[in-house]
This record gives C-alpha cells, structure tokens and sequence, in this order.
C-alpha cells in the first residue's frame, strides 16, 4: 500500500469521526433549541483541532513505519489517482453547496446554510479519500 493510500485511509477515518462528531453535536443542540443551531466557534474548532491533531500523529506514526515511502515524491500514477478522485469529489461538493442554496432560498434559514456547506465540504473530502482508496485498489 502506498503512503497516499495509507494517507486516505486514515483521513477518511479522521474524518469520517470528526464529522459525525460535529453533525451529531449541531444536531442536538438544533433538537435542544428546536431550531437550527447557529455556527458555535468553540466547536468548530475543536473539530479542526481534532482533525489536525489525529492527522499530524497518524502521518508521523506512517512515515516512521516506512520512511522510504513516506519521502518519496508523487510519480504519473499517484497524481493520475489524486487528480481524478480529487475532480469526482468536487462535484459532490457542488452537489451539497446547490442544495444548500435551494434550501435557503425556500426556507430562509442561514444557518442551516452554514451546517449544510460544512457537512457537503466533509462528504467531498470522504468522497475524495474512498476514491482514492478506490482507484489505487482498482490499479488505475
């Protein structure tokens, strides 16, 4: 497995957790209001700092296991790889940013703008990260 791969495999894990964290978080305290919950600064970036926390520790532990791999640079199939899934996953960003904007128009509620653009950017980046796990186990 290629670090890139490994890479896709925790980020998407990461991810995936934080997100659920986050949506299960604006989620509750939505149900809690009984409206949409507005943007609460503290935890957004607590997410952030979870993210980033879990990602610096995971690619360490990574590039210690097999520094090799980890100090290499991208060769013709790696950024072939990362090109494509990287392209798939902005239209489901886009995907989420329209709906979002349909909503708002209908409903006329901004904050549920907000958490829908959040949650649409975490699908494009698990949708970017399954791709690439895809597409390396597909040998594209």
């Amino acid at each position: 497995m290629s670090f890139h791969e490994k890479s896709a495999w925790i980020m998407g894990l990461l991810l995936s957790l934080t997100g659920y964290w986050y949506l299960s978080r604006v989620w509750a305290l939505s149900d809690a209001l009984g409206e949409t919950a507005p943007p609460v600064m503290g935890l957004i970036a607590g997410a952030t700092i979870m993210l980033i926390v879990g990602a610096v520790i995971s690619h360490i532990i990574i590039g210690v296991i097999n520094p090799d791999e980890a100090s290499g640079a991208e060769d013709e199939r790696d950024k072939q790889v990362l090109r494509r899934a990287g392209k798939i996953a902005g239209y489901v960003l886009g995907f989420g940013i329209f709906a979002g904007l349909w909503s708002y128009y209908f409903q006329r509620d901004g904050n549920l703008l907000f958490h829908i653009a959040v949650a649409s950017l975490i699908a494009s980046q698990v949708a970017e990260y399954a791709l690439t796990i895809l597409f390396y186990r597909r040998g594209m």
